[in-house]
């Protein structure tokens, strides 16, 4: 999962979803089949715990901007199940990933079929346009894997966000996920190997020197994901420089997801049953 980054749409066989035909194959029976094994995840693997879903609207293009964490993208998932479980509507969220996961074989038509999106300005447009619920990430790909030392500590938030909200006036709520840092703590980064594999990464978590592969197990940590109140668009560029104005803006959002992160922490008094 992924920040946006300037590209066109990805062409792929149209399903049905908000507003007619979907142009990246969602396929809302496969995502069905799926959430019988992420509602396990989300129900009793890291019981996950939802605060301020009043926040979401219930229909209208919005963007959830979210910290990324962790080794693997289940942060996105349970976003996505949070919302489409607990929220009113019942909202699909169309999270959108990284580029690199296209490149690997068979992972990017499973993640469009499941309601993915590759992340690009057009993409996010489209998808908004239809008035989706878009799950953004604005770190970008950096922000995973990132050494334990470094967890909850937010990346820049790259411009694209601020650029969608203000270009499609769609309203930005910030997201704060609490425990996927703990899930597989990474000690650092294999350099070389990632290159080869086309991938931005390869952490090494701390209990592979114990339990070899099996240390790449996410463990049950408790999960806690807070909702904070809408920051809404600016219908017009100030009287600045367009980019400073985004970054400023990009800014501002970064800040209120690391205010709901650090309240979050303090109110937990473990990591394994918070």
């Amino acid at each position: 999962m992924a920040e946006v980054a300037d590209s066109g749409v990805r062409k792929a066989k149209p399903s049905v979803s908000i507003g007619g035909p979907d142009p990246f194959g969602f396929d809302p029976v496969a995502r069905e089949r799926a959430k019988l094994f992420f509602r396990f995840l989300y129900k009793y693997y890291w019981r996950v715990e939802v605060e301020g879903l009043e926040h979401l609207p219930t229909e209208g293009p919005v963007l959830l901007a979210a910290n990324h964490s962790g080794a693997l993208p289940f942060d996105a998932a349970m976003i996505s199940m949070a919302v489409e479980e607990e929220h009113p509507a019942h909202r699909i969220v169309r999270m959108l990933y990284a580029k690199f996961v296209t490149d690997l074989p068979g992972i990017g038509p499973l993640f469009n079929r499941l309601g993915g999106v590759e992340a690009s300005t057009n993409n996010g447009a489209t998808l908004l346009k239809r008035g989706e619920a878009v799950g953004i990430f604005p770190e970008g790909e950096e922000a995973l894997g990132k050494p334990y030392h470094q967890a909850y500590c937010l990346r820049p938030f790259h411009t694209g966000v601020a650029h969608l909200s203000a270009r499609h006036q769609a309203p930005i709520v910030p997201v704060a996920v609490i425990g996927a840092e703990e899930t597989t703590r990474s000690l650092f980064r294999i350099p070389q190997l990632p290159r080869l594999l086309r991938v931005p990464f390869i952490p090494v978590p701390s209990l592979v020197y114990l339990l070899g592969p099996l240390g790449y197990i996410p463990l049950p940590t408790k999960w806690r994901i807070r909702f904070g109140p809408p920051l809404m668009p600016v219908r017009a560029y100030p009287r600045t420089p367009r980019e400073q104005f985004l970054h400023e803006r990009a800014d501002y959002v970064r800040t209120e997801v690391q205010r709901l992160l650090d309240v979050g922490r303090l109110r937990r008094s473990t990591v394994i049953f918070g």
